[in-house]
């Protein structure tokens, strides 16, 4: 049975988007390689890449063209199956690799049930209203955040309004860049 985990790129001061909901804070780190690095080893016991519509939007139009050809993670992440969450989106075409999934449901109940029987982890990133979902509804077994080193002062939440739990520190790492990569799990 895979994980189904929320991983988010946060500024230190625990925003998952800018004021404009763009990631203008991921600049703050100069050098990806060794975060990546370890993205991409992760990606070996991943199956599925879950995202919402938007997020789905800005993922097609970069990974699967000639812009991503330099990222070390390009060939893992393209290679995964995808499951898009979209109440107006009828495919989701991905450039030269399998289409994704589209589904107009629950999403706590599609992924645990996807969960069960996936050879590996179910990864979420971005789509900030799809894992407020999946966190009010209890279907998150991991967060794993990428945290920039710059306060940005406002902007959305990696967690929705009113959410409270516990969590327990699975692992931490920290680069040269000033990016932590800290793993939980939810309790």
């Amino acid at each position: 049975m895979g994980n189904i985990i929320v991983q988010q790129g946060v500024s230190l001061d625990g925003y998952a988007a800018d004021a404009r909901g763009g990631l203008s804070f991921f600049s703050a780190v100069e050098d990806w390689t060794e975060p990546d690095t370890d993205q991409l080893d992760q990606l070996d016991s991943i199956s599925h890449m879950v995202l919402g519509g938007t997020t789905y939007r800005e993922f097609v139009g970069f990974w699967p063209t000639e812009q991503s050809r330099d990222e070390i993670i390009a060939d893992k992440l393209n290679a995964l199956d995808k499951v898009v969450f979209s109440r107006t989106l009828e495919r989701a075409p991905w450039g030269g690799y399998p289409e994704g999934r589209v589904v107009d449901g629950d999403p706590a109940t599609t992924l645990r049930s996807l969960a069960e029987t996936a050879p590996g982890d179910l990864i979420v990133w971005g789509s900030l209203e799809l894992t407020d979902q999946l966190f009010r509804s209890g279907g998150v077994d991991q967060v794993q955040l990428r945290i920039c080193p710059v306060a940005i002062g406002r902007g959305r939440r990696v967690f929705p309004d009113g959410f409270a739990t516990a969590l327990r520190l699975l692992r931490c790492r920290t680069y040269d860049s000033g990016l932590i990569w800290a793993d939980y799990a939810l309790t």
